[in-house]
């Protein structure tokens, strides 16, 4: 029978890389999606960047279930609409904006190649903090329910992983523990709650219409 696929989340740091080895545990073939923002010097395109060193080592333990191309982002669309233009005039939660465009074209990719599942590496250890708000569990289960209307499964394997833990399962497979991930220019803020609720509710009917306009569209990229 063949195997399911899934689409994975993938910055090139500890959580996603784990999140990878998870959902290959559990039987899945794996492709690799990254939004390609942060500092220069940790996405060049020498092979020397964090997803390249990690998606490497990842490929060397698990040769016939990871793809062998990774796949590259670079549409910030989203996140200018829904964060960037509205700074002046709105309570903007950048987290949830960049999680929210990379989730979408993640999606529009699965839905051109016949994926029904993404996984993210969102991280026990990490959604108990108030700067990692689009990783609380509430949130989480919004994201779930999003992407469930698109007939596609969204998975979190690590959710209540502790960052022991985190460190063990890269470890027994040869996977470097150390966090090269690219650095979000938007982490390390506290945000409130109930401002991220409305501005989540706000975001959603767009991000909406973005993947029925692309979708509608005769052909669209990545």
């Amino acid at each position: 029978m063949q195997k399911q696929k899934a689409l994975v989340l993938f910055s090139g740091g500890r959580d996603s890389s784990a999140t990878a080895i998870e959902m290959v545990r559990q039987g899945y073939d794996v492709t690799l999606f990254t939004f390609n923002g942060g500092m220069l010097e940790l996405r060049g395109d020498r092979g020397d960047s964090a997803p390249d060193i990690r998606h490497a080592e990842l490929l060397n333990a698990f040769p016939n279930q990871i793809n062998q191309e990774r796949i590259v982002s670079n549409n910030a669309y989203l996140l200018r609409k829904l964060a960037i233009e509205k700074t002046n005039t709105t309570h903007v939660v950048y987290p949830i904006a960049l999680i929210l465009n990379v989730l979408c074209d993640a999606i529009l990719y699965c839905k051109k190649n016949g994926i029904e599942h993404i996984a993210c590496g969102f991280s026990g250890y990490q959604s108990q903090l108030d700067r990692y708000i689009e990783q609380h569990p509430d949130f989480f289960n919004r994201l779930k329910d999003f992407v469930s209307t698109q007939r596609i499964e969204l998975h979190a394997p690590i959710i209540l992983y502790s960052k022991e833990e985190v460190v063990d399962t890269l470890l027994c497979y040869t996977i470097s523990s150390n966090s090269l991930e690219t650095s979000s220019i938007f982490s390390g803020v506290p945000f409130d709650k109930n401002k991220a609720v409305v501005f989540w509710d706000e975001s959603l009917p767009f991000c909406r219409e973005y993947i029925n306009y692309k979708e509608s569209a005769s052909e669209y990229t990545m």
